[in-house]
């Protein structure tokens, strides 16, 4: 018996801010994971780290187990520190995989439950992309269609650690109208299809963007996002709480458009973002494969 789960990383967040003295992100699951497997065929626990062990034993214990039989490992292509998810991939792919080897199956609620019990989480265990608060759990909403945008993302450098970073940045907030306005416009776009959906979406993540500013400040965004709308990208995105930058491109551009003009962006903006992949957008949750 071998269980794979596997957990998406993100590019930081399509937007993030404070509504209601709520805090709340909107997510930005890409095409980059976590992996947690679970067998038979070896024995102990590998490369889980604290937080992911710490999951081990919540789902253990919301599953009424206290003795786990099995090996489990996990790999990760995330990078750390950087506003991608990492830990909350672990987490979501280590719970899964645990409660699943007995026959359960974890909702994203359960997933997002264990994951707050543990540190702030960005909602990439949800399906869709989700409207969520990252330090109570909470669903607002869920967004099905995703459109399959290309990000290339960039990296500022150095890392953030997320829950001091919070702790810092506080519940307060002043600025309710503009955030109700973004996701307004989020869900507008979740109304529409194709290049109007997909425009849409890329302003909201450019004006969260710049909003964050004040919070945690990006090098010379301005001019970077000047620079991305001349080359016909639909956005700019940000991890809120970490040093990612992502370009937005439409879904249906060439992949060979996407790499010349990330490379003349790489080249331009040298000194400050450091090019690290290209990835796209997709829906949250965790994919299960089970072999026999």
């Amino acid at each position: 018996m071998e269980i794979i789960a596997k957990a998406p990383a993100s590019c930081g967040e399509l937007v993030e801010g404070v509504l209601d003295g709520t805090p709340f992100l909107v997510t930005a699951p890409i095409s980059t994971y976590a992996t947690a497997t679970v067998s038979d065929q070896f024995t102990g626990i590998h490369g889980l780290g604290e937080k992911a062990e710490e999951a081990m034993k919540r789902t253990l214990s919301l599953i009424g187990r206290q003795n786990f039989p099995f090996g489990i490992r996990l790999e990760s292509q995330i990078p750390r520190g950087k506003g991608m998810a990492s830990s909350s991939a672990d987490i979501a792919a280590v719970s899964y995989a645990v409660a699943r080897a007995f026959g359960r199956e974890l909702t994203g609620r359960e997933l997002m439950d264990i994951a707050i019990a543990i540190e702030p989480s960005d909602g990439i265990a949800f399906a869709g992309l989700s409207h969520v608060s990252h330090t109570t759990g909470e669903l607002f909403g869920q967004y099905r269609n995703v459109p399959l945008l290309a990000i290339s993302i960039f990296d500022v450098g150095g890392t953030v650690d997320t829950i001091a970073y919070y702790k810092s940045k506080g519940n307060s907030g002043s600025q309710d109208a503009v955030y109700r306005q973004l996701l307004d416009t989020v869900d507008q776009a979740f109304r529409m299809q194709g290049q109007p959906q997909e425009v849409l979406l890329g302003q909201a993540a450019t004006e969260s963007a710049r909003l964050n500013q004040k919070h945690l400040e990006k090098p010379h965004l301005d001019e970077f996002i000047a620079s991305v709308q001349g080359k016909g990208a639909l956005g700019t995105l940000v991890a809120h709480s970490g040093t990612v930058v992502g370009v937005l491109w439409a879904s249906d551009m060439r992949a060979a458009d996407v790499e010349q003009r990330t490379k003349e962006l790489a080249a331009e903006f040298t000194e400050v973002y450091h090019y690290m992949q290209t990835a796209r957008l997709i829906s949250g949750g965790v994919i299960c494969e089970i072999r026999s």
